[in-house]
């Protein structure tokens, strides 16, 4: 008995946020075993633990009421599903380039596209883009972080731009992208342009050879970039960023309509 205890505290001090399946392993069961199942249920009635979902959990520190533990919510949502890539908004706060701070995680996966609201706060759960899970390549431009001791894995911040310029309502829309864009300090530019590539999508080559050449002093993009992005341009030219009808401004270059304030010498990133 005293060397499960042992085991235990182990396991709980080196996973402060785990699976059930990890949890099962650490003590030779497979993740079904109804022992799994009474040892987990024990150690919730104890306080040991708190339960973050029905398949995740995490190690509440000694002395330490369960209930006012606060579980780090990134380290927790890259538990929820195996394949889980922590982007767009929450990218941006891990890379430390968010102008906010948001209570929503957004987590990239295969699985079923859902919000759901969990001790931590709510979870969104994003389908990576069609051309990246058609390669192979969900995992294309991503990076692995220390949260507590727990792995993560996020998108790299080539990778985050693009994506939150694509979908800016998954990151607190037109405002807060370029806000938090404009925090940018280091990035690849020929990394971006690789990304924009590989999603075949012209309406983002418009968008971030945009943001490039706006940035392109401070982040020394080259013309080589630029150009790249040019030969992918749209036909005719399009909305980005929130932009309305009556209320976007066109930047004719790069065949792109946007929202006023994106054009503003406010946003030139100074």
């Amino acid at each position: 008995m005293q060397s499960r205890q042992h085991k235990t505290a182990s396991f709980l001090s080196a996973h402060p946020v785990f699976t059930r399946a990890e949890f099962a392993a650490a003590f030779g069961h497979p993740a079904s075993a109804a022992n799994v199942t009474s040892l987990l249920r024990h150690h919730l009635r104890a306080g040991n633990i708190k339960r973050v979902s029905r398949e995740v959990f995490a190690a509440v520190p000694a002395h330490m009421a369960a209930e006012r533990m606060v579980i780090d919510r990134f380290a927790a949502a890259s538990k929820l599903r195996p394949d889980g890539v922590l982007g767009f908004h929450s990218a941006l706060e891990l890379h430390g380039i968010a102008y906010s701070e948001f209570n929503e995680v957004q987590l990239i996966s295969a699985g079923r596209t859902e919000r759901v609201d969990l001790p931590f706060g709510a979870c969104r759960f994003v389908t990576p883009a069609k051309a990246l899970a058609a390669t192979g390549k969900a995992n294309y431009l991503t990076a692995t972080m220390d949260r507590q001791g727990v792995t993560v894995r996020v998108t790299a911040v080539e990778r985050t731009v693009v994506d939150v310029l694509h979908r800016p309502e998954l990151a607190g829309g037109g405002e807060e992208v370029l806000k938090s864009l404009d925090l940018v300090r280091y990035l690849d530019p020929a990394k971006v342009a690789d990304y924009v590539e590989l999603l075949d999508n012209r309406s983002l080559a418009s968008v971030s050879g945009w943001w490039l050449e706006k940035r392109r002093a401070a982040l020394g993009v080259s013309d080589d970039v630029l150009a790249r992005l040019r030969t992918r341009l749209p036909r005719s030219k399009h909305y980005a960023l929130g932009a309305e009808p009556g209320h976007a401004v066109l930047v004719e270059p790069w065949r792109v309509l946007l929202p006023a304030q994106a054009v503003d010498a406010a946003f030139e990133g100074v």
